[in-house]
């Protein structure tokens, strides 16, 4: 197939599920998708090459790819749509010391459900779930100079050395709706950032070389981006309890006398938040690396927003009747906005024919997540103020119940160690992640501590065209696990196909098991130009 026949394909298919809402839907389609077709057939029709910029030094190369991945449901989990990546690239080059890079993504399908339709992605919010979808992966400009090097732009920073999430790669927010099949780097979200390096002089004496320092400034809070209600990836952790009973004797107390207990229902609703658009609410990143004989080391520091999930669970309770009594209750989820403050360091060294590496970071008030059941157990609603709540109730017809907060902050040490190897084709990799809390916690979705032992497998065969690989997560103080085996085969250098299967297993209130019934097949085409 043709880079032209599969751009056309891409717009049909869109144009066919514009035609399932109605003639309007696919008016709409089309004109917000026929500028991105045009510029994708440009690209996919001509071969890949740099095109020198007259009377310049400079040149532009453009490039990137086509993904398609469907998932076949095999635990009765919700759906998943087939879903499609357009990647486009850009790299020019102005000059020696001057250079610049563009990469867009556009996105069909997938988990979505109930979004808004097509639209570009902001920096604002966590709920996000547009298709078709335009985004901004990276748009930076390079300036290299003899000793120092500045990037200004939208950008990833990748920070630590270990397999999977490394404890310091705090810069970027991550996108959530699909956490365990795309890949780890692809999930990031660039944001605008400023990152300069100065290259020091090496230290004879003390066997250093390499020596850089590197400053990242991160001018506003950007969110990461959670799955909404209806979609497969939203964490059931979060989801609160179907209904509520308030006792006779509780409602007697709030002075609400009845000859029953009452029953609540209880309604979930998402709602976002921007962050503080202040720059004391951006983030600061400090990183100072280098060799020492064979080792390779790095120090660092983060103090910003934090860019992992961090939600506030806001209850209200809602009467509708005194006679008969009769009222619910509508929680929202919203977006929060907390600072932590990060120092790490991680290391790297060849030994033996292994690859040995290790990193530690201590957290500063760090949200993590409870279990939204705990917030709305008897022995947590035995301790509202019920007279305050009535008052408010009788007043407005509507009260806040101030339950806690679903994500607390903790002061935490995530530490890990690992080592791969290569031997006759194999690759091996084995890894231990630990999160250990340095004060009393409540009950968390985490254990205390969380341990878990990361594992991973490739080998490839056919001349390098085939390619095995499983990987793995267990989280042993749960009993909660992942394994993802996947066979991928080059039909083509520029054509990739991929199979595997996502099993995962353990308790509903452990943060994998929770996902216990998304185990599923899938199906990955991607096509490079």
């Amino acid at each position: 197939m043709g880079g032209r026949d599969l751009a056309v394909e891409v717009l049909l298919e869109q144009v066919g599920r514009a035609r399932a809402h109605g003639r309007a839907s696919i008016e709409t389609a089309v004109r917000r998708f026929n500028a991105r077709a045009a510029l994708a057939l440009v690209l996919l029709a001509a071969p890949v090459a740099a095109v020198e910029i007259p009377g310049t030094a400079g040149h532009l190369t453009a490039g990137g790819y086509v993904d398609g991945l469907a998932v076949a449901e095999t635990e009765g989990g919700k759906r998943e749509r087939p879903r499609a990546f357009l990647d486009l690239r850009l790299d020019g080059t102005a000059t020696r010391s001057l250079r610049g890079h563009l990469e867009l993504r556009e996105r069909f399908g997938g988990p979505f459900e109930g979004g808004p339709g097509a639209g570009v992605y902001d920096w604002s919010h966590v709920y996000q779930n547009r298709s078709p979808s335009t985004e901004v992966i990276e748009a930076f400009a390079d300036v290299h100079l003899r000793r120092a090097d500045l990037r200004v732009g939208v950008q990833k920073v990748a920070w630590g050395k270990l397999d999977g999430i490394p404890p310091t790669d705090l810069v970027n927010p991550r996108d959530y709706h699909d956490p365990l099949i795309e890949d780890f780097e692809e999930r990031k979200i660039g944001i605008p950032a400023v990152n300069a390096t100065y290259y020091l002089p090496d230290v004879a004496r003390l066997a250093l070389t390499g020596l850089r320092a590197t400053l990242v400034w991160v001018p506003i809070a950007v969110p990461p981006r959670l799955a909404l209600l209806d979609e497969r990836w939203f964490p059931s952790s979060i989801r609160p309890p179907a209904h509520v009973v308030v006792s006779r004797s509780a409602l007697a107390r709030a002075g609400l006398p009845s000859a029953t207990a009452l029953v609540l229902p209880v309604m979930l609703r998402t709602e976002n938040h921007r962050p503080p658009r202040r720059l004391d609410a951006g983030g600061l990143a400090l990183r100072l690396g280098g060799t020492l004989a064979e080792s390779d080391w790095d120090l660092y520091h983060y103090t910003g927003p934090e860019t992992g999930p961090d939600l506030d669970l806001r209850p209200e309770l809602q009467l509708l009747s005194l006679r008969p009594l009769a009222g619910r209750v509508v929680s929202r989820l919203r977006q929060a906005h907390d600072t932590i403050h990060m120092t790490g360091v991680d290391w790297a060294m060849p030994l033996g024919g292994f690859t040995v590496r290790a990193e530690a970071a201590w957290l500063d008030d760090r949200p993590y997540l409870r279990r939204s059941s705990d917030l709305a157990s008897p022995a947590a609603l035995a301790r509202l103020p019920l007279r305050k709540i009535t008052i408010d109730l009788l007043k407005r017809h509507r009260a806040a119940v101030p339950l806690g907060a679903l994500f607390p902050s903790f002061d935490t040490v995530e530490w890990g160690a690992g080592a791969d190897y290569f031997w006759h084709g194999y690759q091996p990799l084995l890894q231990v992640n630990q999160v250990a809390f340095l004060g009393r916690t409540p009950p968390l979705v985490l254990s205390d501590p969380e341990t878990r032992v990361v594992a991973s497998l490739h080998k490839r065969y056919l001349g390098e065209r085939m390619e095995a690989e499983v990987r793995g997560v267990w989280a042993f103080e749960r009993q909660a696990w992942f394994v993802f085996p996947r066979l991928s085969y080059r039909v083509r250098d520029d054509l990739r196909l991929r199979v595997g299967y996502l099993a995962i297993g353990g308790p509903r209130l452990s943060l994998i098991g929770q996902f216990r019934n998304n185990d599923e097949f899938v199906l990955d085409a991607r096509y490079s130009f």
